[in-house]
């Protein structure tokens, strides 16, 4: 494991912030490419860029904070203060939180500016997938979002330092489920699936509703070998797998109107009209010219 990646001067870069500035500078510049291409204003997502990664900041540590209010039950502040025991940063970030705020800070940015979002939002949507295969990267290098236990061949043998390897220890497992490389591998996938995909134009929309749908199902899989505490199931699925199916019925119901809207309507059959034919009349008789007689001389 490597929580710290690197250290300038005395402040350390912890690998996990590290792969999610990566992931959000990546994305902003890969997003604003394909908009260029697809002849958009590319400028729009680096605008809307900043707006995004802080409600997405604000959205993944909210939904964390909801889950785990009893960690600051007698420590309010310590929701948004970022030094704790001589290091800087905010930990617990849950990566639906985040989903959830950027999308619905985006929408509100492009509603206020007037600009269609689903176009952009289009161009995007691979952009996700690859944040995500970067990110659960960072996961696994700090030993965090670690998997139950598992007698696999894959499984992993965490150290102790780390929180993946101290839970380890404390139930006295030979390895742990690597689910964050389930995740990072499954959001390079549904990166890849889209890209392909998106080649052909079938309708704004369709890549980021595409998006939602996969990272639903892949999510909602990956998480039976998550690691929660029992007071994070409701209803023998956890929290994330609510969520899972509330995006899938969204985005899927989105994507089914989307293309029962671009199906041409059928068209009603025209009734043949019969036209009766003309009674038949006799031509009409010549007429005579009359005859004419020797003419008068002068």
């Amino acid at each position: 494991m490597h929580p710290i990646l690197f250290q300038i001067g005395k402040l350390p870069i912890h690998s996990y912030g590290f792969m999610l500035a990566l992931s959000f500078l990546l994305g902003i510049w890969f997003g604003g490419w394909r908009a260029k291409r697809r002849g958009l204003d590319g400028d729009v997502l680096s605008d809307v860029g900043f707006w995004i990664i802080l409600a997405a900041i604000v959205g993944a540590r909210l939904y964390y904070v909801v889950l785990h209010f009893e960690e600051f039950s007698d420590n309010i502040l310590g929701v948004i203060n970022p030094f704790h025991g001589g290091s800087m940063g905010i930990g617990g970030l849950v990566m639906y939180g985040g989903y959830i705020g950027a999308i619905l800070a985006g929408v509100a940015y492009f509603r206020i500016k007037k600009i269609p979002f689903l176009p952009y939002a289009d161009a995007a949507a691979p952009t996700i997938g690859f944040g995500i295969f970067l990110t659960r990267i960072g996961c696994f290098l700090n030993g965090c979002c670690f998997g139950a236990p598992t007698e696999a061949s894959w499984g992993v043998d965490f150290p102790s330092s780390c929180p993946a390897g101290h839970y380890q220890l404390g139930v006295h497992a030979d390895a742990l489920h690597p689910s964050q490389l389930y995740l990072s591998a499954g959001g390079l996938i549904i990166a890849l699936i889209i890209l392909a995909l998106g080649r052909k134009k079938v309708f704004a929309g369709f890549e980021f509703f595409l998006f939602g749908i996969l990272y639903s199902i892949l999510r909602f899989a990956v998480d039976f070998t998550r690691y929660y505490t029992p007071d994070e199931h409701l209803l023998g699925l956890t929290h994330n797998q609510i969520v899972c199916i509330g995006i899938f019925v969204v985005f899927g119901g989105l994507m089914l109107k989307s293309v029962l809207g671009e199906a041409p309507a059928p068209q009603e059959p025209v009734p043949e009209v019969l036209v009766e034919p003309e009674p038949h009349q006799p031509p009409p008789p010549a007429e005579s010219t009359p005859e004419e007689g020797p003419g008068e001389e002068g």
